[in-house]
């Protein structure tokens, strides 16, 4: 966790894991709480327990080795999109 003011930065990365474990259960505890941002990487194994309400940003290499970053939000964060965009 890292402190950034009034809210608390939670990080979590499942790379390479084919089971998030109990991991998944802290994940889920966290998600829910108003002062905290989530940060999931490779949330794949992790969809279960990830709120509808959330911001996805997917980053994939192109074949010429550029990166391709989409956004998408539920209706609630789209202004998140559109700021960032």
């Amino acid at each position: 966790m890292y402190d950034a003011g009034a809210l608390e930065i939670h990080h979590f990365d499942f790379y390479r894991l084919a089971e998030a474990g109990i991991v998944a259960d802290e994940l889920a505890e966290v998600a829910g709480d108003p002062h905290a941002v989530v940060v999931v990487e490779w949330a794949e194994v992790v969809q279960h327990v990830l709120p509808e309400r959330r911001l996805t940003i997917a980053i994939a290499q192109t074949p010429e080795g550029d990166r391709d970053i989409r956004m998408s939000a539920h209706p609630d964060l789209a202004y998140l999109v559109e700021a960032i965009a």
